[in-house]
């Protein structure tokens, strides 16, 4: 008998993992999760994604709309801005150019 898994919602994710957010001088353990792509009108690479609920955060930020925020993965660092929460209290997070992830630049990668 064949049983049917359904598809995980972090399936197009190009991130899911821990992060350091580097917020007003304060540094944040937290989980992640960012997709990528290339705006086709001007090239800027974007990133979007979500930060799980994370009290230490949620302390920090207040009812702030908009927070400029430093992203640490180990593949890198970069700046970011930190959004208003959902109804979850996973916080937006947005950027554009290089991402603090990998992202393939070789066919092989993608093959």
């Amino acid at each position: 008998m064949n049983s049917v898994v359904p598809h995980s919602p972090h399936e197009g994710s190009d991130y899911l993992g821990p992060a350091t957010l580097v917020v007003n001088g304060t540094e944040i353990a937290a989980r992640i999760e960012l997709r990528g792509y290339r705006e086709p009108i001007d090239g800027i690479f974007r990133r979007i994604g979500r930060i799980d609920p994370n009290q230490e955060l949620t302390a920090l930020l207040g009812d702030e709309p908009r927070t400029k925020v430093v992203v640490r993965t180990t593949h890198s660092a970069r700046e970011a801005f930190v959004g208003d929460p959902d109804p979850w209290n996973r916080y937006r997070i947005m950027g554009k150019s290089t991402p603090p992830f990998h992202v393939a630049t070789e066919l092989s990668e993608v093959e």
